[in-house]
């Protein structure tokens, strides 16, 4: 039986649930639990092909920001770091998750690599990062959410 999901679109999905990626067709529901490096992976390597920020940003919500150390470990690289400063620029901000956009920048920094990997960055890279940093910061302004050591911590 297909069920409307939240955008109102029919998609097969159970009562409830959230799809957040599609493999062959087939739409993989978001759950309770948060996806394994492994399953992160495979989603990382879908959204490089397709490049649909939403799906990605859908499977970075789905994650608790505090076990990127232990999920990314070290199969972490500046190409997902950029896509995950690009989801939360194009998903969270624009949807006002602001908490969540800023708990999942702060857990990016604290993965194994993260600072030897700033090192190498492209000063783009950097910039594309600093910007985004910028954009959050002025979103949430008058909250105390923003920490300036997040943007020391990635220039």
């Amino acid at each position: 039986k297909k069920v409307t999901s939240e955008t109102g679109k029919g998609n097969g999905a159970a009562k409830g649930s959230k799809p957040w990626m599609k493999k062959n067709n087939v739409t993989l529901n978001q759950t309770a639990e948060a996806p394994t490096a492994f399953s992160f992976l495979q989603h990382w390597s879908a959204y490089k092909k397709k490049k649909d920020i939403d799906q990605f940003g859908k499977v970075l919500e789905s994650c608790d920001p505090q076990s990127f150390p232990k999920l990314f470990s070290s199969s972490i690289d500046a190409d997902m770091v950029i896509a995950i400063v690009d989801a939360v620029d194009k998903y969270f901000i624009p949807s006002k998750q602001h908490q969540k956009a800023l708990e999942i920048l702060q857990a990016v920094t604290k993965v194994q690599r993260f600072d030897v990997m700033t090192m190498l960055m492209s000063q783009k890279d950097k910039s594309t990062i600093s910007d985004v940093i910028n954009r959050l910061r002025e979103t949430i302004k008058s909250s105390n959410l923003f920490t300036a050591d997040l943007l020391k911590t990635v220039l």
